[in-house]
């Protein structure tokens, strides 16, 4: 099983680190100077929940905003268990 969510289909972002010296020229200094950029990851906050789906249950992988939702109701058939 992948780590997806279920519902919201978030998953990991490819996002760029950036490593920066020097004094912002707002605070009196002669700019900021960019030294480094590296790949990083970055992670959904996901979690492993039991839902209720079509009359049956099964463990899937949901995202914390998606765990928001269906605690407010069933959304497209589906509901937490």
């Amino acid at each position: 099983m992948s780590r997806v969510c279920y519902l919201t289909g978030k998953k990991n972002m490819v996002v760029n680190s950036v490593v920066r010296r020097g004094k912002a020229r707002a605070a009196g200094g002669v700019g900021r100077k960019t030294t480094g950029i590296t790949k990083r990851v970055q992670k959904p906050n996901l979690q492993k929940k039991t839902i209720l789906e079509g009359g049956e249950t099964r463990q899937v992988w949901l995202s914390a905003k998606a765990i928001r939702m269906l605690n407010r109701g069933p959304v497209n058939g589906i509901e937490l268990v």
